[in-house]
């Protein structure tokens, strides 16, 4: 059975990578949580696609919508790495520095390319 992240769960990452990294913005929900269900249900609906290729969708849909007033690609980045851990696979780059480079720029990649890089790194 697969995991999918729930509206909270990504609400409260938003919260913690703030935290984290000692970003100035205040965690402030811009978008709603009826857009953060939408999200989740459009990569629960493409199961049939395979875990890697929900985990890029969720990355760049969180990414794309700018759902909070700050770290909307730590948090993007975050949900889906917990999303694939959450159901037994993992990101093949593991440090957020070496991440960062791709994924502060996400929204304006398409999805396979994002697939590629879950699945291969760099």
């Amino acid at each position: 059975m697969v995991w999918y992240p729930e509206v909270e769960d990504v609400v409260c990452v938003n919260i913690e990578v703030l935290d984290l990294t000692n970003d100035r913005h205040p965690h402030k929900l811009l978008g709603s949580r009826r857009g953060i269900q939408t999200i989740i249900d459009k990569v629960k609906n493409k199961e049939e696609s395979g875990l890697t290729w929900q985990a890029a969708i969720l990355m760049k849909e969180l990414a794309r919508l700018h759902l909070f007033a700050g770290a909307n690609h730590r948090t993007a980045y975050v949900v889906a790495k917990m999303f694939l851990i959450r159901n037994g696979r993992r990101l093949r780059v593991d440090s957020f520095e070496d991440a960062y480079p791709f994924i502060k720029n996400v929204e304006g990649r398409n999805v396979d390319e994002i697939k590629r890089w879950v699945e291969h790194g760099a």
